[in-house]
């Protein structure tokens, strides 16, 4: 998979031109590969209607679930059925952008307007205003970004994905410890802006389609984190998120392991030479 600079959404199967397959119709506008996006997408509808009723946790949770039941499948559906085209491509792209970064950015925002940090009522909603749309915002400059300055490497996103900023900051602000934690609130204040800094970065951060496949434990790890969220969700849901977050600076912090140290080179060799061609 080549690292889709204009956006990290769609799948190896919706970047590929539509070829025939089983479905005997892949130029279609909307298939079956599609109710799977929109389940994505209506996470992320759901999402903002339980904000706009001031239920942020379990806008968190409608969000996850789109991601479980739509986003996840989508991909795996479209190379079954052999029906990938540019119409999935693009509409993958809108509905993660939608269900990972808006509602991501609703759901701060509505947490961050209703705890107190000891502000006027204008400047804590200020601040909430700042929280929720530094993460739509700088969604929207790294998409933007990614077309006009493209960096391709095959298995490796360029800068903090957007799935990973909407999750991290969601995760937080859901976390039933992290009111408890030392700075409290005040520490989201800190990582939601520094998250969207590593968005607009050229760090490079793996993704789970690497050209030579992870490492073993790389793949334990991946898929011990898949069950264990899952499990809590189902056995002790009002944790879910404590442990969603600590996956997700897990994977901010740490991913870069699972490259060796070529490979990291190379990667930057590679940002390195597109950013110089750039300018030119």
């Amino acid at each position: 998979m080549s690292t889709q600079a204009s956006s990290e959404a769609p799948a190896p199967s919706e970047a590929t031109p539509p070829a025939a397959g089983r479905a005997g119709r892949p130029d279609r506008w909307f298939g079956i590969k599609d109710l799977f996006t929109t389940i994505n997408a209506m996470g992320g509808v759901v999402a903002i209607c339980l904000c706009i009723e001031g239920q942020p946790f379990w806008a968190g949770v409608s969000m996850l679930l789109g991601y479980l039941f739509g986003d996840t499948l989508d991909g795996y559906v479209a190379r079954k059925l052999g029906t990938s085209n540019q119409f999935g491509a693009e509409y993958d792209t809108i509905a993660d952008h939608l269900s990972h970064c808006i509602a991501p950015g609703a759901i701060v925002y509505t947490v961050y307007r209703g705890v107190d940090l000891g502000f006027p009522p204008w400047a804590q909603q200020g601040l909430a205003i700042v929280l929720g749309g530094s993460i739509m915002v700088t969604a929207s400059i790294r998409h933007a970004r990614n077309i006009v300055r493209p960096i391709e490497v095959k298995g490796i996103w360029a800068g903090l994905p957007r799935t990973v900023l909407g999750f991290l900051a969601v995760a937080y602000v859901n976390a039933r410890l992290a009111p408890h934690l030392p700075g409290g609130y005040w520490v989201g204040v800190v990582l939601i802006p520094a998250s969207c800094v590593a968005a607009l970065t050229y760090l490079p951060f793996p993704s789970h389609r690497m050209s030579r496949g992870h490492f073993g434990y790389v793949r334990i790890v991946i898929l011990f984190a898949f069950l264990t969220t899952i499990g809590i969700g189902v056995v002790y849901p009002e944790f879910v998120f404590d442990l969603l977050l600590f996956w997700m600076l897990g994977y901010s912090t740490a991913s870069w392991m699972s490259m060796t140290r070529p490979e990291r080179d190379r990667y930057f060799e590679t940002v390195r030479r597109a950013l110089a061609e750039a300018k030119t």
